[in-house]
């Protein structure tokens, strides 16, 4: 199944300064796939990986000095390989499990900058909270759920993607026909690797909502991870909670009834460390940078699939949609959008709020493409009069450009956009 950080990976490994790349996603969305496909493919040497959490034996060969000379001879020895620095691709997973091999990285970069280094792992951003890390040696990159493109790709739907590829001017009036079941089957099946490939295997949606299941109890019990910086339960509570306040500005308070705020708060940012929630923040339009206020939010889950399992919604309900509430229909448009969004702009993501008291003018949400900000709203069904969007526009000069996702029509009215909400994660290739 293709993915587009591959794209990325090419750039990285062309690059004449190369730095070790570090790959951070939450569990499962498919980090150690990417890079043995990306060291298989693209290298003419081999791939040489290590696992620190299978094989914490090799903790040793880290842990005694930074001699990169010395790591990669005793790899050499205990793995009976050669490395090719100029040839081969060095891959360490799960890196989070030994943090003197995250402090090594920079000495790669500095003594041995030939060889093409990448790490991933899972929780790193909370497992090296505390660690020093190696700040201007290494690289970053993050990988998130399959976009619906990736899911399309994967589903060899290439007419649809075709169309997606297309300038918008080109694409047809009527073009909602033609995306609706696909996306419909993205709201249930979600971008988890494993889920998509089960899928188009089996056609199995119940088998799906078997793996949705797995998935969500393994990030559960990751939570005993957080204690005792977090309690687990009221992981558990902003989880279930999230689920009704999706697209929704929210204050700590009604996400548990059991917590106080700050512990509430601290919730909040562990999940959003660990990837498994997003927090969007309000933030102010007047000018760039944007600038986030930090008090005012609105949560999206990991993964569309993964919140409607949260839900337990029936997935047959996603094709009789008479029989969800108009509420939950916006709140899955909203998913949708946010996480489109979020992997192209890697979770530089907003929305604006108008912060007086007695006000209640809002918008989904607010990018920076290149010099320009872009306020986004989401509309599933009639537009409806955009009020909100209206003012931000009227006050805010320095915007001379909007987009609102629909799937009720196209084409442009002054300085509004309307694009099919199935471009939502192609807005910077139009």
């Amino acid at each position: 199944m293709e993915r587009d950080k591959i794209i990325d990976l090419e750039h990285w490994k062309k690059k004449s300064n190369r730095k070790p790349l570090i790959v951070n996603g939450a569990r499962q969305v498919g980090k150690s796939w990417l890079i043995r496909h990306f060291g298989k493919t693209s290298f003419e040497g081999k791939l040489i990986e290590i696992n620190l959490e299978k094989n914490r034996e090799l903790h040793e060969v880290f842990k005694k000095n930074n001699d990169v000379q010395r790591i990669i001879f005793e790899l050499s020895v205990l793995l009976n390989t050669t490395f090719e620095t100029s040839k081969d691709l060095f891959f360490i997973d799960e890196i989070q499990a030994c943090p003197e091999a995250l402090g090594s990285l920079r000495y790669f970069y500095e003594e041995m900058p030939a060889l093409h280094v990448i790490a991933a792992g899972s929780l790193l951003d909370f497992e090296f909270r505390n660690q020093p890390f190696p700040v201007g040696r290494v690289e970053t990159l993050s990988l998130y759920p399959m976009s619906f493109y990736e899911f399309l790709k994967a589903r060899e739907k290439n007419a649809l993607v075709r169309l997606l590829e297309s300038p918008l001017e080109s694409i047809p009036e009527d073009v909602n026909r033609f995306f609706e079941d696909d996306f419909n089957l993205y709201s249930v099946i979600g971008g988890m690797p494993e889920c998509v490939k089960y899928f188009i295997e089996t056609n199995d949606l119940k088998g799906v909502q078997k793996i949705q299941d797995d998935l969500l109890y393994s990030y559960q019990q990751d939570f005993k991870k957080y204690n005792p910086a977090v309690n687990p339960d009221c992981l558990l509570d902003i989880i279930d909670n999230s689920v009704k306040h999706i697209g929704n500005q929210t204050i700590y308070s009604k996400l548990s009834n059991r917590f106080t705020n700050p512990t509430i708060k601290k919730g909040v940012d562990v999940l959003r460390v660990a990837r498994l929630m997003h927090s969007v923040q309000n933030v102010s339009v007047a000018g760039l940078p944007l600038i986030a206020s930090n008090k005012q939010f609105k949560l999206f889950f990991l993964d569309i699939g993964l919140l409607v399992r949260s839900a337990n919604l029936d997935y047959k309900n996603l094709w009789l949609k008479n029989e969800l509430v108009a509420t939950f229909q916006g709140m899955l448009a909203e998913q949708f959008v946010a996480q489109q969004l979020i992997s192209q702009y890697n979770q530089q993501v907003f929305y604006w709020a108008r912060a007086e008291k007695g006000t209640s003018s809002e918008v989904d949400f607010v990018v920076q493409n290149n010099t320009s900000i872009i306020p986004i709203e989401v509309k599933i069904g009639k537009t409806g009069a955009l009020k909100s969007l209206h003012f931000l526009l009227q006050t805010h000069t320095n915007i001379n450009k909007a987009i609102v996702f629909s799937n009720a029509k196209k084409g442009t009215e002054n300085n509004i956009e309307f694009i099919p909400i199935y471009w939502a994660g192609k807005i910077q290739s139009n």
